[in-house]
Protein backbone atom coordinates (compact mmCIF):
# COMPACT_ATOMS: atom_id res chain seq x y z
CA UNK A 1 0.00 0.00 0.00
CA UNK A 2 1.87 3.03 -1.23
CA UNK A 3 1.73 6.65 0.42
CA UNK A 4 -1.35 8.54 -1.01
CA UNK A 5 -1.51 12.06 -1.27
CA UNK A 6 -3.06 14.16 0.86
CA UNK A 7 -5.80 15.36 -1.49
CA UNK A 8 -6.52 12.17 -2.90
CA UNK A 9 -7.84 10.20 0.27
CA UNK A 10 -11.67 11.57 -0.54
CA UNK A 11 -11.54 9.67 -3.94
CA UNK A 12 -9.78 6.67 -2.32
CA UNK A 13 -12.55 6.09 0.18
CA UNK A 14 -14.86 6.55 -1.99
CA UNK A 15 -13.37 4.00 -4.29
CA UNK A 16 -13.04 1.86 -1.60
CA UNK A 17 -16.88 2.52 -0.78
CA UNK A 18 -17.88 1.65 -3.92
CA UNK A 19 -15.96 -1.32 -4.22
CA UNK A 20 -17.49 -3.21 -0.95
CA UNK A 21 -20.52 -1.32 -1.72
CA UNK A 22 -20.46 0.01 1.59
CA UNK A 23 -22.09 3.63 1.07
CA UNK A 24 -25.43 3.65 -1.26
CA UNK A 25 -26.29 6.62 -3.34
CA UNK A 26 -28.74 8.35 -1.67
CA UNK A 27 -28.48 6.46 1.77
CA UNK A 28 -29.00 7.63 5.05
CA UNK A 29 -25.84 7.34 6.86
CA UNK A 30 -25.12 7.58 11.22
CA UNK A 31 -21.28 8.49 11.09
CA UNK A 32 -19.49 6.94 14.87
CA UNK A 33 -17.58 10.26 15.65
CA UNK A 34 -15.28 10.07 18.95
CA UNK A 35 -13.32 13.17 18.45
CA UNK A 36 -10.36 11.30 17.66
CA UNK A 37 -8.19 11.83 14.40
CA UNK A 38 -9.59 8.49 12.81
CA UNK A 39 -13.46 9.68 13.59
CA UNK A 40 -12.52 13.11 12.36
CA UNK A 41 -11.53 12.28 9.45
CA UNK A 42 -14.50 9.96 8.62
CA UNK A 43 -17.39 13.04 9.50
CA UNK A 44 -14.83 14.90 6.82
CA UNK A 45 -14.86 12.33 4.13
CA UNK A 46 -17.95 11.35 4.45
CA UNK A 47 -18.97 15.44 4.38
CA UNK A 48 -17.08 15.69 0.61
CA UNK A 49 -18.82 12.60 -0.64
CA UNK A 50 -22.43 13.53 0.94
CA UNK A 51 -22.91 15.76 -2.55
CA UNK A 52 -21.78 13.63 -5.24
CA UNK A 53 -23.12 10.20 -3.20
CA UNK A 54 -26.33 11.89 -2.06
CA UNK A 55 -25.94 10.90 1.89
CA UNK A 56 -27.60 12.09 4.54
CA UNK A 57 -25.08 12.57 7.63
CA UNK A 58 -26.31 12.31 10.89
CA UNK A 59 -23.35 12.21 13.58
CA UNK A 60 -23.00 10.03 16.75
CA UNK A 61 -20.95 10.39 19.90
CA UNK A 62 -21.11 8.43 23.33
CA UNK A 63 -20.31 9.63 26.28
CA UNK A 64 -18.15 6.80 28.13
CA UNK A 65 -18.41 8.64 31.54
CA UNK A 66 -14.87 7.53 32.26
CA UNK A 67 -12.32 10.48 32.40
CA UNK A 68 -13.11 14.17 33.34
CA UNK A 69 -12.37 15.23 29.23
CA UNK A 70 -15.13 12.90 28.38
CA UNK A 71 -17.50 16.10 28.07
CA UNK A 72 -15.22 18.48 26.55
CA UNK A 73 -14.47 15.45 23.79
CA UNK A 74 -18.62 15.41 23.49
CA UNK A 75 -18.82 19.54 22.88
CA UNK A 76 -15.68 19.08 20.83
CA UNK A 77 -17.57 16.75 18.76
CA UNK A 78 -21.18 18.65 18.48
CA UNK A 79 -19.08 21.53 17.05
CA UNK A 80 -17.17 19.99 14.75
CA UNK A 81 -20.31 18.13 13.19
CA UNK A 82 -22.37 21.86 13.26
CA UNK A 83 -18.80 23.28 11.48
CA UNK A 84 -20.66 21.45 8.51
CA UNK A 85 -23.89 21.71 9.06
CA UNK A 86 -24.51 17.97 9.97
CA UNK A 87 -26.48 17.18 12.92
CA UNK A 88 -25.01 15.13 15.98
CA UNK A 89 -26.90 13.13 18.94
CA UNK A 90 -25.10 12.63 21.70
CA UNK A 91 -25.60 9.77 24.39
CA UNK A 92 -24.03 8.67 27.32
CA UNK A 93 -23.96 5.64 29.08
CA UNK A 94 -22.51 4.52 32.30
CA UNK A 95 -19.28 1.88 31.10
CA UNK A 96 -17.89 1.20 34.45
CA UNK A 97 -21.39 0.35 35.78
CA UNK A 98 -22.17 -1.71 32.92
CA UNK A 99 -18.56 -3.79 32.92
CA UNK A 100 -19.61 -4.55 36.74
CA UNK A 101 -22.89 -5.78 35.44
CA UNK A 102 -21.77 -8.08 32.80
CA UNK A 103 -18.80 -9.07 34.32
CA UNK A 104 -16.19 -7.93 31.57
CA UNK A 105 -13.48 -5.68 30.87
CA UNK A 106 -14.16 -1.81 30.68
CA UNK A 107 -12.99 -1.89 26.72
CA UNK A 108 -15.49 -4.91 25.76
CA UNK A 109 -18.08 -2.74 27.90
CA UNK A 110 -17.34 0.61 26.44
CA UNK A 111 -17.51 -1.42 22.94
CA UNK A 112 -20.79 -3.00 23.31
CA UNK A 113 -22.25 0.44 24.52
CA UNK A 114 -21.28 2.26 21.54
CA UNK A 115 -22.39 0.33 18.73
CA UNK A 116 -25.64 -0.37 20.98
CA UNK A 117 -25.61 3.30 20.66
CA UNK A 118 -25.63 3.75 17.29
CA UNK A 119 -27.76 1.25 16.68
CA UNK A 120 -30.52 2.88 18.29
CA UNK A 121 -29.49 6.32 16.69
CA UNK A 122 -29.81 4.25 13.02
CA UNK A 123 -33.28 3.55 13.77
CA UNK A 124 -34.10 6.72 15.39
CA UNK A 125 -33.21 8.58 12.25
CA UNK A 126 -34.13 6.10 9.89
CA UNK A 127 -30.24 5.11 8.92
CA UNK A 128 -29.57 1.89 7.09
CA UNK A 129 -25.70 2.68 7.41
CA UNK A 130 -23.89 3.50 10.04
CA UNK A 131 -20.07 3.74 9.62
CA UNK A 132 -17.48 3.89 11.84
CA UNK A 133 -13.54 5.02 11.40
CA UNK A 134 -11.47 1.88 11.32
CA UNK A 135 -8.57 1.46 9.29
CA UNK A 136 -5.81 -0.14 8.07
CA UNK A 137 -3.37 -0.05 10.97
CA UNK A 138 -6.70 -0.94 12.72
CA UNK A 139 -6.72 -4.06 10.83
CA UNK A 140 -3.10 -5.06 11.22
CA UNK A 141 -3.23 -4.44 15.06
CA UNK A 142 -6.71 -6.80 15.39
CA UNK A 143 -5.27 -9.48 13.64
CA UNK A 144 -1.75 -9.41 15.72
CA UNK A 145 -3.71 -9.12 18.65
CA UNK A 146 -5.95 -12.25 17.85
CA UNK A 147 -3.24 -14.45 16.78
CA UNK A 148 -1.61 -13.89 20.35
CA UNK A 149 -4.60 -14.54 21.63
CA UNK A 150 -5.12 -17.79 20.00
CA UNK A 151 -8.22 -17.63 17.05
CA UNK A 152 -9.37 -19.18 14.75
CA UNK A 153 -9.21 -18.36 10.78
CA UNK A 154 -12.78 -16.37 11.52
CA UNK A 155 -10.86 -13.91 13.93
CA UNK A 156 -7.51 -14.13 11.85
CA UNK A 157 -9.78 -12.49 8.74
CA UNK A 158 -10.08 -9.12 10.85
CA UNK A 159 -12.56 -6.91 10.57
CA UNK A 160 -14.96 -7.26 7.71
CA UNK A 161 -15.99 -3.99 5.61
CA UNK A 162 -19.31 -4.15 5.87
CA UNK A 163 -21.52 -6.57 8.45
CA UNK A 164 -24.73 -6.95 9.85
CA UNK A 165 -24.95 -4.72 13.58
CA UNK A 166 -27.97 -4.96 15.68
CA UNK A 167 -28.38 -3.82 19.38
CA UNK A 168 -25.89 -6.23 21.10
CA UNK A 169 -26.93 -5.07 24.65
CA UNK A 170 -30.47 -5.88 24.02
CA UNK A 171 -32.53 -8.02 25.96
CA UNK A 172 -33.73 -10.61 23.64
CA UNK A 173 -33.21 -10.62 19.74
CA UNK A 174 -34.43 -7.89 17.78
CA UNK A 175 -36.59 -8.60 15.22
CA UNK A 176 -36.02 -5.65 12.82
CA UNK A 177 -33.86 -5.77 9.99
CA UNK A 178 -30.17 -5.22 11.20
CA UNK A 179 -28.09 -1.75 10.58
CA UNK A 180 -25.03 -2.33 8.01
CA UNK A 181 -22.13 -1.07 10.10
CA UNK A 182 -19.54 -0.14 7.97
CA UNK A 183 -15.80 0.69 7.44
CA UNK A 184 -14.93 3.39 4.06
CA UNK A 185 -11.57 3.97 6.24
CA UNK A 186 -10.14 0.32 6.00
CA UNK A 187 -8.18 0.76 2.98
CA UNK A 188 -6.40 4.08 4.75
CA UNK A 189 -3.33 4.25 6.97
CA UNK A 190 -3.01 6.55 10.02
CA UNK A 191 -0.48 7.84 8.16
CA UNK A 192 -2.34 8.97 5.65
CA UNK A 193 -5.60 9.91 8.03
CA UNK A 194 -3.42 12.73 9.74
CA UNK A 195 -1.69 13.76 6.74
CA UNK A 196 -5.62 14.61 5.28
CA UNK A 197 -6.14 15.91 8.58
CA UNK A 198 -3.31 18.08 8.54
CA UNK A 199 -4.01 19.33 5.09
CA UNK A 200 -8.05 20.35 5.82
CA UNK A 201 -6.40 22.12 8.87
CA UNK A 202 -8.85 19.90 11.03
CA UNK A 203 -8.58 19.56 14.96
CA UNK A 204 -9.06 16.40 16.75
CA UNK A 205 -9.07 15.34 20.09
CA UNK A 206 -6.62 12.86 21.60
CA UNK A 207 -7.86 10.02 24.36
CA UNK A 208 -5.00 9.67 26.72
CA UNK A 209 -5.90 6.08 27.70
CA UNK A 210 -4.72 5.05 24.43
CA UNK A 211 -1.32 5.15 25.36
CA UNK A 212 -1.78 3.10 28.58
CA UNK A 213 0.68 0.14 27.84
CA UNK A 214 -1.78 -2.01 29.79
CA UNK A 215 -4.36 -2.33 26.89
CA UNK A 216 -3.26 -5.26 24.62
CA UNK A 217 -3.89 -3.59 21.95
CA UNK A 218 -1.91 -0.13 22.86
CA UNK A 219 1.03 -2.64 23.60
CA UNK A 220 0.66 -3.85 20.23
CA UNK A 221 0.74 -0.45 18.45
CA UNK A 222 3.40 1.14 20.53
CA UNK A 223 5.95 -1.49 21.38
CA UNK A 224 4.91 -4.93 19.31
CA UNK A 225 4.15 -3.19 15.63
CA UNK A 226 7.36 -0.56 15.92
CA UNK A 227 9.88 -3.72 16.84
CA UNK A 228 8.93 -5.58 13.99
CA UNK A 229 8.86 -2.60 11.80
CA UNK A 230 12.08 -1.92 12.86
CA UNK A 231 13.96 -5.29 13.19
CA UNK A 232 12.06 -7.93 10.92
CA UNK A 233 9.63 -6.73 8.63
CA UNK A 234 9.47 -3.28 7.54
CA UNK A 235 6.03 -4.07 5.39
CA UNK A 236 4.40 -5.84 8.87
CA UNK A 237 1.38 -4.07 8.27
CA UNK A 238 0.45 -3.98 4.56
CA UNK A 239 0.78 -7.71 4.83
CA UNK A 240 -1.82 -8.24 8.19
CA UNK A 241 -3.71 -6.51 6.08
CA UNK A 242 -3.52 -7.95 2.96
CA UNK A 243 -3.55 -11.90 5.08
CA UNK A 244 -6.80 -10.32 7.21
CA UNK A 245 -8.32 -9.41 3.35
CA UNK A 246 -7.61 -13.04 1.87
CA UNK A 247 -8.47 -15.07 5.18
CA UNK A 248 -11.80 -12.82 4.99
CA UNK A 249 -12.35 -14.43 1.26
CA UNK A 250 -11.81 -17.86 2.62
CA UNK A 251 -13.97 -17.29 5.72
CA UNK A 252 -16.57 -16.04 3.99
CA UNK A 253 -16.43 -19.12 1.63
CA UNK A 254 -16.39 -21.15 5.07
CA UNK A 255 -19.25 -19.44 6.59
CA UNK A 256 -21.76 -20.31 3.50
CA UNK A 257 -20.72 -23.83 3.47
CA UNK A 258 -21.39 -24.18 7.05
CA UNK A 259 -24.59 -22.55 6.55
CA UNK A 260 -25.43 -24.78 3.87
CA UNK A 261 -24.37 -27.73 6.35
CA UNK A 262 -26.19 -26.80 8.57
CA UNK A 263 -29.51 -26.64 7.37
CA UNK A 264 -28.79 -30.45 6.34
CA UNK A 265 -27.48 -31.49 9.50
CA UNK A 266 -30.87 -29.79 11.26
CA UNK A 267 -33.16 -32.13 13.82
CA UNK A 268 -36.12 -31.29 15.32
CA UNK A 269 -34.85 -29.01 17.75
CA UNK A 270 -36.04 -28.53 21.44
CA UNK A 271 -37.77 -24.93 22.40
CA UNK A 272 -34.95 -22.27 21.80
CA UNK A 273 -32.07 -25.06 21.57
CA UNK A 274 -30.62 -26.55 18.03
CA UNK A 275 -30.39 -30.14 17.28
CA UNK A 276 -28.08 -31.87 14.66
CA UNK A 277 -28.40 -35.38 13.01
CA UNK A 278 -24.82 -37.27 14.06
CA UNK A 279 -24.93 -39.26 10.82
CA UNK A 280 -24.48 -35.54 8.61
CA UNK A 281 -22.01 -33.66 10.93
CA UNK A 282 -19.59 -36.58 10.75
CA UNK A 283 -19.95 -36.28 7.03
CA UNK A 284 -18.18 -32.74 7.10
CA UNK A 285 -14.95 -31.57 6.51
CA UNK A 286 -12.91 -30.57 10.42
CA UNK A 287 -13.34 -26.42 9.20
CA UNK A 288 -16.89 -26.74 8.13
CA UNK A 289 -18.12 -29.14 11.47
CA UNK A 290 -16.60 -26.83 13.68
CA UNK A 291 -18.33 -23.78 12.24
CA UNK A 292 -22.14 -25.43 12.12
CA UNK A 293 -21.23 -26.65 16.02
CA UNK A 294 -20.91 -23.19 17.02
CA UNK A 295 -23.65 -21.96 14.96
CA UNK A 296 -25.92 -24.52 16.64
CA UNK A 297 -24.31 -23.52 19.89
CA UNK A 298 -24.96 -19.64 19.67
CA UNK A 299 -28.61 -20.52 18.14
CA UNK A 300 -29.09 -22.47 21.83
CA UNK A 301 -28.21 -19.84 23.85
CA UNK A 302 -24.17 -20.24 24.08
CA UNK A 303 -22.28 -16.50 24.20
CA UNK A 304 -20.35 -16.62 20.92
CA UNK A 305 -17.59 -14.00 22.99
CA UNK A 306 -16.73 -16.87 25.64
CA UNK A 307 -17.40 -19.68 23.14
CA UNK A 308 -13.90 -21.13 22.98
CA UNK A 309 -12.28 -24.56 21.06
CA UNK A 310 -12.25 -26.23 23.79
CA UNK A 311 -16.13 -26.45 24.21
CA UNK A 312 -16.50 -27.13 20.92
CA UNK A 313 -13.65 -29.90 20.96
CA UNK A 314 -16.64 -31.48 24.29
CA UNK A 315 -19.35 -31.49 21.26
CA UNK A 316 -17.12 -33.13 18.91
CA UNK A 317 -16.59 -35.75 21.52
CA UNK A 318 -20.20 -36.47 22.34
CA UNK A 319 -20.74 -36.94 18.57
CA UNK A 320 -17.72 -39.62 18.86
CA UNK A 321 -20.31 -41.40 21.51
CA UNK A 322 -18.94 -40.19 24.95
CA UNK A 323 -21.86 -40.01 27.51
CA UNK A 324 -23.34 -36.90 29.49
CA UNK A 325 -23.22 -33.46 28.80
CA UNK A 326 -21.37 -30.69 27.63
CA UNK A 327 -21.93 -27.19 29.14
CA UNK A 328 -20.98 -24.48 27.11
CA UNK A 329 -21.37 -20.90 28.36
CA UNK A 330 -24.46 -19.98 27.96
CA UNK A 331 -25.85 -23.93 26.77
CA UNK A 332 -25.40 -27.03 27.41
CA UNK A 333 -25.20 -30.26 25.06
CA UNK A 334 -25.96 -33.93 25.17
CA UNK A 335 -26.23 -36.68 22.98
CA UNK A 336 -30.14 -38.31 22.10
CA UNK A 337 -29.31 -41.63 20.28
CA UNK A 338 -28.31 -40.03 15.99
CA UNK A 339 -29.00 -36.45 17.25
CA UNK A 340 -27.02 -33.91 18.96
CA UNK A 341 -29.23 -31.70 20.91
CA UNK A 342 -28.56 -28.30 22.51
CA UNK A 343 -30.25 -26.06 24.85
CA UNK A 344 -30.16 -23.12 26.92
CA UNK A 345 -28.04 -23.05 30.01
CA UNK A 346 -30.38 -23.98 33.17
CA UNK A 347 -31.02 -21.04 34.80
Amino acid sequence: MGALPAREFVRAVRDFSREHELLPAGARVVAGVSGGPDSIALLLALHELAGPLRLTLHAGHLNHGLRRGAATDARFVAAAAAKLGVPCTVGAADVAALARRRRMSVEEAGRLARYSFLYRLARKTGSPVVAVGHHADDQAETVLMRLLRGAASTGLAGMAERRDLRDPLAARPVRAQPVALVRPLLGRTRAEILAYLRWRKAAWREDPTNASPSHLRNAIRHHLLPLLERRYSPGVRPALARAAATLGREDALLADLAARAQVKAAGVAPRGGAALKVTALRKLPPPVLYRVLHGAAVAAGADPRRLAQSHLDALILLLRGAGGEAHLPGCRASRRGAVLVLRPARR
